[in-house]
């Protein structure tokens, strides 16, 4: 019993001692656990210090390496802008081109350049190959595709942060030549023999087929709609069936009948989808799906534009450009130009500034600032590019171009009374000298001079500028003159000019001759012109002292006899004109035998083009002009000796040309073959603006229908300005009335105060540059362009073909893959085509005679830009221009203009554009009771041209850049 209770009280003082115990050890333990709280808050403490000191170094790291980063990456974006731009003047970029562009980096407001350094690297991951594109705009169409890496290193200056990003793109070039036909205007398709050219067609508005045996071979694509049962006018095409042939996807021609287009005049479902004031009413096609899927998408209606930089660009700031300033003269500093704020009686002509001068794309887009040749001509020395002071109309006190019609120095001064007018070309060092210019003809007044400026064009893509040097006394050193013939008939010389030997036979530039053959011009020898002929044809040609032998002399008033000893001078009164030749432009000449010597002169280049002079091709043009012949068809004339200009630019000349000119002076060294920039090749440009007095650069006589009747119709405005522009005081002559019209022999060799303008092509058969088939990328071709009307007179880069076809394929024109086949073009405010049996004799002597104007088979190769006339629908009791197809533009049959009966083959390969509507030869098609017959269409889409190393210099280009990938290295 004792040992329980002992046991029990053990029990509970053992309890009692671990009560003790826990209780000590509770206030123990609190004190460490509130120790190690203690110790684990300092730990948090210092944690947080030494986490905020890291994350405030780990901030500045990162807006460190922001900041890098924007740095990289707006080095991407100017190596990606800057290497962009050297496409729109060359297909390659060399390695100049790669290594300006990977010194340019990026600066500005955030002075990149200041805290960063920069490697900026450009490779080409992929050669150049041709594509075929995919997705909207583009989609089938064959572009020239590189692909391109862009690898920047931006390294902060201050603290070492480094960012390196990549840019992969590939940049699309789609050149406007691989087209067979592009119209930015309605593109219309008329009756005819068997056409069969080739080439993508393409329309950015609506497509009108109406023809005989039409064959298509690739896609063709309209943004508009497809007509086939209503022409342009308003006039039916009639129930024609199975002419028209368009191939599937399987190449298998599939027939469009004239109840097959996306819309129909006669089928009336619903209401109308076309029903505009100039347009035929058209309703939508119901079975149009049906219809159009038997072409497997060879024939596409309501499709996207197609545009090119110059429209694109412009439009992004404000109303785009029409595609017509691609061929006008360019706005830059030092020049003058029209603002549009006054009115063609009245214009409004001021100085450029920077705030109205081209933007960089418009600038690069004209083929004016093209690498090569620009040649302008104008009415002042301040109408001449880089001749205007920064004030008025004062010209710039410097040398700057060359007055024609002033002194002999060309200097500007005016020839003080007695003395000859007229600029004498500067000798070259061989002892060559070229003919003077007699400025007695070219002289129109005081009020307009006649001044030309020639100048290398070289656009420089790192500051975006157009860079030019003057060498007008240089080229012109070659001659302005056509150069006379020894004419011998009968084993006898019969014409030659005393002493002449080879004088201007090296002129490039052609302002002036002294013969023309193969027409009798006036009905018998006048005042103003004479005539002879030997072997069977008429040569033209003046003598000062023709008829009355009186010596006289004129200034800028009327005639008046003198009895004084002064200088010889022959004087001619004619309608209102007076004008002379001194003696100092007298030429002693052979003319029919050795001993019968007669003085004669030179005089302008002149030419008649009837479409131009008249305004109705059905009415009796001998019955209405007689003996004279209207103003409005006669063409003043720069000829371009095309085989001269080769000859020069193969390096001919380099040895002969003179020294002491501007562009000596300037260099340190006489001008050579290699002074001319190129870019592929060379494009030469020409703007004359002689007679343009309100300095736009288009013929204001938009009244072209019902002989001037003054009432604006639609097809006339091919300006779209609303207004119907016709300065008949200053710029245009009416078609008939007083002054309308002039005697053959003064029209044939006086100059005209009139703005009518023109460009021939002589001698072209073999063109400037060459092909290389081992290293195709150095191929080197050829581009015209003018913002007048381009004459091309006989073959124009060939021989003729090796075969005649249906049509005959390009790879049978002469010649062929040789060094001579150049990739050329011409680009145009209208191409007239003139055929190697035409002459300006006959010209004149059958003006109203189309039967007179027989051409011969002609073979020309090249892509072409130019303008149309306008169509427009046809109202009752509207006047048209005669003949047939009233108010039509002739399509695309007669998009190449022609003023001969043909009866034979033109043989043509090319590319046919039509940009914009003509706004120097703008008269409407006419055909075919005076103006011409058509030829035999020999024609064929060059399919050289969609080889990128065989294009044109100067082509345009839809262009795109594609990003494929972008990528930060580190």
């Amino acid at each position: 019993m004792r040992k329980i209770g002992i046991n029990r009280l053990r029990i509970c003082n053992i309890r009692r001692e671990t009560a003790a115990k826990q209780a000590s050890g509770e206030e123990g333990t609190a004190i460490v656990i509130a120790l190690l709280i203690m110790l684990l808050l300092m730990g948090f403490v210092a944690l947080a210090v030494s986490r905020t000191s890291n994350e405030i170094v780990a901030s500045a790291n990162d807006a460190a390496e922001t900041r890098t980063f924007e740095a990289t990456q707006a080095s991407l974006e100017i190596m990606t802008q800057n290497f962009d731009k050297i496409f729109d003047t060359k297909l390659n970029p060399d390695t100049a081109d790669i290594t300006r562009v990977e010194g340019q980096f990026p600066d500005g407001p955030d002075g990149f350049t200041n805290d960063y350094d920069f490697n900026q690297r450009i490779i080409k991951s992929r050669d150049s190959e041709m594509v075929i594109m995919t997705g909207q705009q583009f989609q089938g169409l064959s572009a020239l595709r590189d692909e391109w890496e862009l690898d920047s290193t931006a390294t902060d200056k201050n603290n070492g942060v480094q960012v390196r990003l990549k840019r992969k793109f590939f940049n699309n070039r789609i050149p406007i030549f691989q087209f067979g036909v592009f119209y930015e205007d309605d593109l219309e398709f008329h009756p005819g023999p068997r056409f069969d050219f080739g080439g993508r067609v393409h329309t950015n508005k609506n497509l009108f087929l109406r023809a005989n045996e039409l064959y298509f071979d690739s896609k063709i694509s309209s943004v508009g709609e497809i007509f086939t049962d209503v022409m342009r006018n308003g006039n039916s095409t009639g129930g024609y069936v199975n002419t028209i042939h368009i191939k599937n996807g399987s190449g298998t021609y599939v027939n469009l009948d004239f109840n097959m287009g996306s819309v129909l005049r006669d089928v009336a479902v619903g209401s109308p989808k076309i029903n505009e004031p100039d347009m035929p009413v058209a309703y939508a096609n119901a079975n149009w799906a049906t219809y159009q899927a038997l072409f497997d998408g060879n024939l596409l209606a309501n499709q996207r534009r197609l545009d090119l930089p110059l429209r694109v660009a412009s439009g992004m700031s404000g109303a785009a450009l029409d595609y017509i300033e691609i061929i006008k003269r360019g706005k830059e500093p030092g020049d003058l130009f029209n603002d549009d704020s006054g009115t063609a009686a009245s214009p409004s002509i001021l100085p450029v500034t920077a705030a109205t001068a081209d933007t960089v794309i418009t600038a690069q887009e004209r083929f004016s600032n093209k690498n090569g040749i620009r040649v302008s001509l104008a009415d002042s020395k301040a109408k001449l590019p880089g001749c205007a002071s920064g004030i008025g109309t004062n010209a710039v006190t410097t040398a700057c171009g060359v007055r024609l019609d002033g002194d002999a120095a060309g200097d500007g001064d005016t020839s003080s009374s007695f003395e000859s007018r007229g600029y004498r070309p500067r000798p070259m060092k061989d002892g060559y000298q070229a003919t003077r210019i007699n400025g007695e003809r070219f002289h129109r007044g005081t009020s307009a001079e006649t001044w030309i400026k020639i100048e290398t064009v070289r656009f420089d893509l790192a500051t975006n500028t157009v860079v030019t040097q003057d060498i007008t006394h240089d080229l012109l050193s070659l001659g302005v003159t056509s150069p006379a013939p020894v004419i011998i008939a009968a084993g006898s010389t019969v014409f030659s000019i005393q002493g002449y030997g080879n004088t201007d036979s090296r002129s490039i530039f052609k302002l002036q001759r002294f013969i023309f053959g193969n027409g009798r011009v006036e009905a018998a020898d006048t005042n103003f012109i004479s005539m002879s002929t030997w072997n069977g044809v008429n040569y033209n040609y003046v003598i000062p002292a023709a008829n009355d032998g009186a010596l006289k002399k004129v200034d800028d008033g009327p005639c008046a006899s003198l009895t004084t000893t002064d200088i010889n001078y022959h004087c001619h009164s004619y309608s209102g004109l007076q004008f002379g030749d001194h003696q100092d432009h007298w030429k002693q000449t052979t003319i029919g035998t050795s001993t019968d010597t007669h003085w004669i002169v030179p005089f302008p280049i002149k030419m008649f083009d009837v479409r131009e002079g008249v305004y109705n091709d059905s009415i009796s043009l001998s019955a209405t002009y007689g003996a004279t012949i209207p103003w409005a068809g006669v063409m003043s004339l720069v000829d371009v000796d095309i085989a001269n200009l080769k000859r020069f630019l193969d390096g001919n000349f380099d040895a002969s040309m003179p020294d002491g000119t501007p562009y000596h002076a300037a260099n340190g060294a006489s001008l050579t073959a290699d002074a001319i920039p190129d870019a592929n090749g060379w494009v030469l440009y020409i703007s004359d603006r002689r007679g343009d007095f309100d300095f736009d650069g288009e013929y204001d006589m938009e009244d072209v229908y019902g002989n001037n009747d003054g009432i604006l119709q639609f097809g006339e405005d091919v300006n779209d300005n609303g207004i119907l522009e016709a300065d008949y005081a200053k710029e245009a002559p009416r078609y008939t009335g007083s002054g309308s019209s002039i005697a053959k022999g003064i029209a044939a060799t006086l100059e005209q105060k009139f703005y009518r303008r023109g460009v021939r092509l002589i001698n072209a058969q073999t063109l400037p540059g060459f092909y290389d088939a081992v290293t195709p990328e150095n191929t080197k071709g050829f581009t015209v362009a003018s913002e007048n009307g381009i004459y091309v007179l006989g073959n124009f880069n060939a021989t003729g073909i090796s075969a005649v076809g249906t049509p005959t394929a390009s790879v049978q024109y002469i010649p062929q893959n040789t060094t001579a086949h150049v990739p050329a073009s011409i680009a145009a405010d209208a191409v007239t085509i003139l055929s190697n049996a035409w002459s300006d004799g006959n010209g004149f002597a059958n003006a109203f005679n189309r039967g007179g104007r027989s051409a011969s088979e002609t073979t020309i190769r090249f892509a072409m830009i130019a303008g149309d006339a306008r169509s427009s629908l046809i109202e009752a009791g509207e006047p048209d221009q005669g003949g047939g197809d009233l108010q039509l533009t002739g399509g695309v049959h007669n998009f190449k203009r022609f003023l001969e009966t043909w009866g034979t083959r033109l043989n043509y390969s090319g590319s046919m554009i039509n940009l914009y509507n003509a706004r120097n030869n703008n008269a409407p098609f006419k055909c075919c009771t005076n103006v011409y017959s058509p030829p035999t269409r020999n024609w064929v889409f060059d399919s050289s041209f969609l080889n990128p190393n065989r294009l044109p210099p100067g082509t345009p280009f839809f262009q795109t850049i594609q990003l494929t990938g972008f990528q930060r290295m580190d």
